[in-house]
């Protein structure tokens, strides 16, 4: 089985969404342990910022599609995104 990706875009400072995002990675995470990798873009100077064209924070990138832009998800709707990328 292999892990599904997901990379989270937040400002520095982190904005109230930022932090919503990180509280909810940590759920995430702690539920679905290695079915999940998380990785961390800081910028906007991260180049993978432009690579996925994110103009606003916070924003989640599941596998390799940008699935929420400017919000902090519900943790349903990013569970919803996690079983689209193939977590069982």
């Amino acid at each position: 089985m292999s892990k599904v990706r997901i990379e989270a875009f937040v400002s520095i400072p982190p904005c109230s969404g930022g932090v919503a995002v990180k509280r909810l990675l940590k759920k995430i995470e702690a539920e679905f342990g290695d079915q999940v990798e998380i990785v961390f873009h800081t910028g906007p100077g991260d180049p993978e910022w432009e690579e996925y064209a994110i103009d606003n924070a916070p924003a989640l990138v599941i596998g390799d599609l940008v699935k929420f832009v400017g919000l902090a998800p519900s943790k349903a709707s990013l569970v919803g995104a996690l079983r689209e990328a193939g977590l069982e």
